[in-house]
Order: structure tokens, then sequence, then C-alpha cells
């Protein structure tokens, strides 16, 4: 999910991004496109031509809080998309662990934030591969107009690349037996999945003029962003809407999506906590008081670093998700390629253990009556020794729910999925500590953005940058990741093997032993839950 970027935000409350519209001439070398909804004014970057702040959806304020995103209305003039827009409603950002300034929203925040932005090689008629991005943060933070996710070096090497924003936290996962009923379609809470898929009909309607191939799309996301990629894979309203599928940290996070039952009850305790006897109440409330009453206090770091409690976050209600997609043997609805992985070094972002009796300590909770089997796996008796096995015992983890999740959906729908481990190192912020290769460090050099922050960048980061876009822009434009210098084939049931991107390139064993993955086999037989965190 993205449990960091839910305090990697940042404030300004109740503003909001003032939309230009002019009937002037622009100048001779504007970029200009008619879309569905009217004519837009971008600004043009070297090769590349940028639409920014482009809106897919009405604004969802008032009485739209918590309803379906409704189409656009037609505007007259050329509307200005040189600016992106404000991010949607949020808390105040803060630094965290190896999160500095080019990780977090730099945006205002806003209800009205229902836009999209759009890199292109060309406003033609091309018909170019094309990338919808789905930003990370837990459901509760981040945007499209975070510095990572700028398009443009990516959009460079040939592909349409657009990044969008979706409702989040309170705004647009809360769930109530009233909004239920309101709803005419028996649910509610999953707003924020409706963005994407509204987003993504705007894309099939309007890409073909800014050069893109409306059927040569691939959904990607990180974290919250992977979570909602998985989503949409079972959605049945985005069935058609997209050809292919990226999820980053990644697939069988170990996230049961909660029940459309649940997610009301999340709601009825807000109404409760700040006294609204019906919705009519809430929808008079303002944002900064809805967001303060569904603060979640930040998640604990060391030994027992645990998971923020994430309440509003997509239901499984039958209707916008059928099935938790948390659970590889969930039926599918869009059965198109996916490639999915992680990052090597995401578990362990809160804070490790320091001493052995800590160690110790970290493995009893985690694992119960199975932890002497794994404490004699994982040495542990020097300083040295538990650095190197917190590591490996966090990867492993995710990474043997990864693989039994892979097998289960494979055998359950013959989906392609290609699975893969990343582990090159972001370079540490000057002064501060190495992170690895931790969670989300790996979305940078997929788009290309490296210099950012205070950090020295080499020619091997540019190498290793240039490797993942040659493996994405394969996976876009053939459905398979696989490129002439490299093959990738597609994942088996019976593999133990993932592909190594970063620097170990090539087939890797997904966990770091053989008897390491038989033992955390054997703890998931006996009903042990493996997690990302």
């Amino acid at each position: 999910m993205h449990p960091v970027r839910i305090f990697a935000i940042r404030l300004l409350a109740g503003v909001t991004l003032a939309v230009t519209l002019t009937a002037a001439a622009p100048p001779p070398d504007a970029p200009m496109v008619r879309l569905d909804n009217g004519q837009v004014k971008g600004v043009r970057s070297g090769a590349v031509v940028a639409f920014l702040g482009v809106p897919y959806a009405q604004p969802p304020v008032d009485g739209l809080r918590w309803r379906d995103p409704q189409p656009v209305r037609h505007w007259n003039g050329i509307r200005n998309a040189t600016q992106k827009s404000a991010a949607c409603y949020q808390s105040p950002s803060r630094l965290f662990g190896p999160y500095t300034d080019e990780f977090l929203n730099q945006a205002p925040v806003s209800e009205d934030c229902l836009y999209l932005n759009v890199w292109t090689p060309g406003a033609d008629t091309k018909g170019r591969p094309v990338l919808v991005y789905i930003h990370g943060g837990g459901f509760g933070s981040g945007s499209a107009s975070m510095p990572i996710y700028d398009g443009a070096k990516l959009a460079g090497r040939g592909v349409v690349v657009i990044s969008i924003n979706y409702r989040l936290g309170v705004f647009g996962f809360m769930a109530h037996p009233e909004l239920t009923r309101e709803s005419g379609h028996g649910t509610s809470g999953n707003y924020g999945l409706l963005d994407m898929i509204a987003a993504l009909k705007w894309v099939r309607s309007n890409v073909a003029r800014l050069g893109g191939n409306p059927d040569d799309v691939t959904i990607s996301g990180e974290s919250a962003g992977a979570a909602a990629v998985n989503d949409l894979i079972v959605a049945p309203a985005a069935k058609g809407l997209f050809q292919r599928a990226v999820a980053v940290s990644g697939s069988g996070m170990g996230v049961n999506m909660r029940t459309l039952e649940k997610a009301e009850g999340y709601g009825v305790e807000l109404a409760q906590r700040v006294g609204a006897g019906s919705i009519a109440d809430l929808r008079k409330l303002s944002p900064a008081q809805l967001q303060e009453a569904s603060y979640v206090p930040p998640p604990k770091s060391g030994k027992n670093a645990s998971m923020p409690e994430i309440r509003f976050a997509p239901n499984d209600d039958g209707v916008v998700v059928k099935g938790d997609p948390g659970a590889g043997s969930t039926p599918i609805v869009s059965n198109v390629p996916l490639m999915t992985g992680f990052n090597a070094d995401e578990g362990t972002v809160f804070g490790v253990p320091k001493s052995p009796a800590d160690f110790e300590e970290f493995v009893k909770n985690r694992y119960g009556d199975f932890a002497d089997r794994f404490l004699a796996l994982y040495p542990h008796s020097t300083t040295s020794e538990i650095d190197h096995s917190i590591k490996e015992i966090s990867r492993d983890r995710y990474m043997a729910n990864l693989l039994v999740w892979a097998r289960e959906r494979v055998r359950s729908s013959g989906q392609a999925v290609y699975p893969y481990l990343y582990d090159h190192p972001y370079p540490a912020a000057t002064g501060g500590a190495a992170f690895g290769a931790f969670h989300t460090a790996s979305v940078p050099y997929l788009f290309g953005n490296l210099g950012m922050g205070p950090r020295k960048f080499t020619d091997k980061d540019v190498t290793v940058s240039r490797q993942l876009q040659d493996y994405l822009i394969a996976f876009m434009q053939h459905g398979s990741p696989a490129t002439p210098s490299s093959p990738w084939a597609r994942f088996s049931p019976d593999d133990s093997l993932v592909m190594g991107l970063g620097d170990t390139l090539g087939p890797r064993p997904a966990l770091s032993s053989p008897q390491r993955e038989t033992t955390f086999q054997a703890y998931l037989e006996a009903g042990g839950k493996l997690s990302l965190f």
C-alpha cells in the first residue's frame, strides 16, 4: 500500500487551482489540441509536449462529494494546460526516513482535484503506446504532481505518459449505509477507484489526438497505486480500458481487502465522531474538519514496527470490485499481461532490530510457533549478522507471498505474469543514512528522473534507469518485457525464480535460500500470514 507516504504530503487548506480560459490567440509555438470538451494549450519542453492540469471529471465538491465522478462540462475558448493542478485533499507532508522532497507532494490541496497530466512526443495521430500512472500513498496521500512522476523524460523515448489524481482518504473511500442506499447500485466507498476508471475512459476518448493509441494502454502504479492496478484488473467497469498492467510493489502484498459492510462501519464511526446525523450533515463539513476527524497516527518504528491503520481504502463491494485481488485465485475481469514485483529493501524502512534479543523478539512476535525454525535459518549473534538477516527475512517474507500469489493467479486464470526483484540502491541523502532499494526507490529510475534531491547519482544510476525503461517500453509495446538482449519468460506455477532487475540482472531465486522458501511455505500452509510490511 504505501504506508510511509500516508504522512508524506503537504496541506494548504482550501486552496484550489485557478483555471484560465482565454480567447486570445496563443503564441505561435504553443502546442494546441482540441479534446472532447474543448481546446487546450500546452507547453513545449524540447521534443516533448505537455498538457498539464487537464480535467477528466467535474470537481467532486458540495453535493458531488461521495458521488460517482461526473463528466467534464464543455468549455468555450482555450483552456490553459501549462500548470499541474492541486493535489487531492490530504494531511500535511513531512520528511521521513529516505523520503526527501522529490518523493513528497509539493502541490496545494483541494477537493477540486480530478485532473491529469499528459506528456507526449507530439499531439498528432501516430498511435504511440500509452502509460497511465496511478500514484501511491496508502490511498490517503500523494499526487500526480510529485517530482518523481514527471513524465517528460520517459515520453522522450517515444511513448505517451499520463499521470492522474484520484480522491483520497475519507473523500475517496468512505463508505456508509446511507451512501450505499443513495448510490442506486448498492455500493459506496470506492470513489477513488471510480475516479481512475473515469480517467481511463477520458484516455480512451481523447488520447488519439494526443499521439497515443487508445487500444494500447498500460496502467501502472506503485504501492497503493499497485494495489489499485490489481483492483482494476477485477473491476468490471474497467474492462477494455487497458491492455497491460504493471504493479510496482506490487501484487500479493498480503493486505486483505475489507468488505463493504466493514467499510460502512468505519463511515458510521466517523459520522458519530463528528456528531453528524446524516450524509447531508457530513457534506456540510469543511474538508479540513473531515481530514482531522479521519487522522491516523503514524506507524511504530523499530523492533516492533507496525503498519499504520488504513481505514479509508477500496472495499470488495461486488460491484466496483468483484473479489479480493490480494488473493491470486480471485477471478479476474481483465486478463491482461501483468508485470509485478518488489524492491530488495522494502521491509526495513521503519527501522530494524539492533541486538540479538531484539531480533529474537521481532521474529517471535511475527512468526509465533514457527519462530524457532526461522531463528535457526537467519544468523543473528552479531550486529553484522543482524543487519544482514533482518534484510533477508523481511525480503523473503514478501517475496514468498509474491510466489504464492503468482502461482495461484497463473493456475486459476492463466494470466501472463512477469514477477521481478529490483535491487539497485537509491543514493543516500547527503549526511543521511543509506536505505538501499527502499519502498518507492525504483520509481525515479522508471521515469528517468535522476538528480533530484540532496544525493549524488552516477553513470550506474543512468544505466539502471535505461534498463528499467527498456523493459517497460518493451512490455508496453508487446505485452512481454523481454528485450532483444535480455530474455524474460512468463512465470510458470512451478517456478521459484523471478527476474532480477537493477544490479543483479537476469533470472534469480525469489528467496535467499531453498530452505527458507520451504519454511515460509510451511508457515503459510499452517495458517500464517505474510505481508509487505
